[in-house]
């Protein structure tokens, strides 16, 4: 398995001598390929996130996305040789923020990117952004202060004190030996799901190195990737006093298999494994094609383990259902436990273990609606019980940086976000609403909604205790929020990724103990319309 492995690293490095495989980024691509996932059997696996080019070329070319740009270098090889081609160019947003609710003018906001992609062929491509965000400020709720770091949702942490400063590299180097196989060394983000949210592996969190292998065969695609993500942990000094701000490595092992069942039905099945900072990667995980449950078990592993599933539902060429379920732990006896209370209140017997976490979604996408080409909506529910993704150890929590792997509210939440959007020639428009219903947490209480704190029953040591039973979603201090965001956008030139924006970003935080906030924000600037970032958490 080690000659295996070293052999596969050793392919990635001498690749540059055969042939490509870049990335699509740009928004009105991702969005086609989503839309012909729906009945068309040349993309049969739209769950499986970030798309190539090499995938889709029957649909959009890798040329087209930088001619939009509108600044940018090209390079490609001369007629009779290998095909290779260089691009480069910048991506940039510059916007203003107003707080209408305190009458503030935050000023500039910078998010420069420069973008340089390589490719020799349909094999080999490297694909390079280097991302800078000079933020004069921004919305309270897209960082977190948390002990001496500044935390940016999607960025990570800031290089000086006050946060002003973010450098980002997002680096991919993949390589495709045969047509159904792809390598791929990275510092980067994946994602695995057909919704908004995602319940498996997100993409809200910031990058992280990892090696990957994707593989098709038949109505088959599987994804396999080994990570090495971060714990940030506040440890106390018991000599000194005081404490200090930790780092851990933790490593984990991601697996899905999507299957495409007729022309209606994918299934994914998804498992994956969080290692602790003195563990890294057991050779077992190691495995590509395996079960980690089974293997914790020979191993006596105290490993962070998840199951879970995705499934799309194609009903015509517009529309599609979709959904995920995920399984932290659980009892089954335990799960009928809570079924019959939750059918009879009245139920006497004992339900709401503490360790039966999971997540459920199920939602719904249109495309073209009312026959108005590019006109796209969609809804989707999602609830996560308390302690879901948590861990008895802090530091093998699922999550990167201070930031959840998978959804941003962490667990204990029901909540519901729909959007509508349209592309057009030279018109953008984008509005998105989320409502949800949080058991928050309090300082010394973990009811089950902060996946950073240590979970286990009983007095373990910790501030506060874990019920071992009676647990159920919203239990805590019960909090509504509400954000929404519209955003209008003008498309300087036709063909171009450059446009005008404006915007309104409303978020509303009611709890049922203490002061409801409410913030009302107006911004205003212009993008290349090529990397997207929410706004919604």
């Amino acid at each position: 398995m080690k000659r295996i492995f070293i052999h596969i690293i050793f392919l990635i490095i001498v690749a540059t001598t055969f042939a490509q495989n870049i990335p699509v980024r740009d928004p009105f691509f991702i969005r086609d390929i989503e839309k012909s996932s729906l009945l068309n059997d040349t993309i049969k696996h739209s769950s499986i996130k970030p798309y190539y080019f090499s995938d889709v070329k029957n649909i959009c070319a890798d040329s087209l996305q930088y001619d939009k740009g509108f600044l940018y270098y090209s390079w490609k090889s001369k007629p009779g040789k290998k095909p290779s081609s260089f691009y480069a160019l910048p991506v940039y947003e510059v916007f203003n923020w107003f707080d209408l609710s305190k009458n503030i003018l935050y000023g500039l906001n910078i998010h420069l990117i420069g973008l340089f992609d390589y490719s020799i062929g349909d094999k080999f491509g490297v694909s390079y952004q280097l991302t800078g965000w000079l933020l004069q400020n921004t919305p309270d709720y897209m960082f977190a202060k948390k002990y001496y770091q500044w935390i940016y949702n999607g960025l990570g942490n800031s290089f000086r004190d006050r946060g002003e400063l973010i450098i980002e590299n997002d680096i991919r180097i993949s390589y495709t030996p045969y047509s159904f196989l792809r390598l791929e060394l990275a510092n980067s983000k994946n994602s695995y799901g057909d919704g908004y949210r995602s319940f498996l592996l997100s993409d809200f969190a910031s990058n992280y190195p990892y090696f990957k292998l994707e593989t098709n065969f038949l109505s088959l695609k599987y994804s396999c990737v080994w990570a090495v993500h971060n714990s940030y942990l506040f440890e106390m000094d018991t000599i000194y006093g005081g404490g200090y701000f930790n780092n851990y490595n933790k490593f984990n092992v991601f697996h899905y298999l999507d299957w495409k069942i007729g022309k209606r039905l994918n299934l994914g099945v998804f498992e994956s494994v969080i290692t602790g900072n003195n563990n890294f990667f057991t050779f077992e995980y190691l495995n590509p094609i395996i079960f980690f449950r089974p293997v914790e078990f020979s191993l006596g592993s105290e490993d962070n383990a998840l199951m879970g599933a995705n499934v799309k539902f194609t009903i015509n060429d517009r529309n599609a259902l979709y959904g995920q379920f995920i399984i932290d732990d659980i009892i089954v006896g335990q799960l009928i436990n809570d079924i019959k209370h939750t059918l009879n209140p009245d139920y006497v017997g004992q339900y709401g273990w503490f360790a039966n976490k999971w997540a459920a979604q199920v939602g719904m996408k249109s495309y073209d609606i009312f026959k108005i080409k590019n006109l796209d909506i969609f809804t989707e529910f999602n609830i996560a019980r308390p302690y879901t993704y948590s861990h008895v150890r802090p530091e093998q929590n699922y999550s990167h940086k201070w930031q959840p792997l998978a959804h941003p509210l962490g667990a204990n939440f029901i909540e519901s976000v729909s959007g509508l959007s349209y592309l057009g020639k030279r018109i953008l428009f984008d509005a998105k609403i989320m409502y949800a219903f949080v058991g928050a947490d309090t300082t010394g209480t973990h009811f089950g909604q902060n996946i950073f704190n240590p979970t286990m029953d009983g007095n373990q040591g910790y501030s506060y205790i874990v019920n071992s039973y009676g647990n159920t979603v919203l239990q805590g201090v019960k909090t509504n929020m509400i954000t929404a965001r519209i955003d209008f956008g003008y498309i300087l030139k036709e063909n171009k990724n450059l446009s005008l924006n404006v915007g309104v970003l409303f978020r509303k935080i009611c709890p049922e103990i203490g002061e409801t906030t409410q913030q009302t924000y107006l911004y205003f600037g212009v993008k290349s319309n090529f990397v997207k970032r929410e706004m919604i958490y």
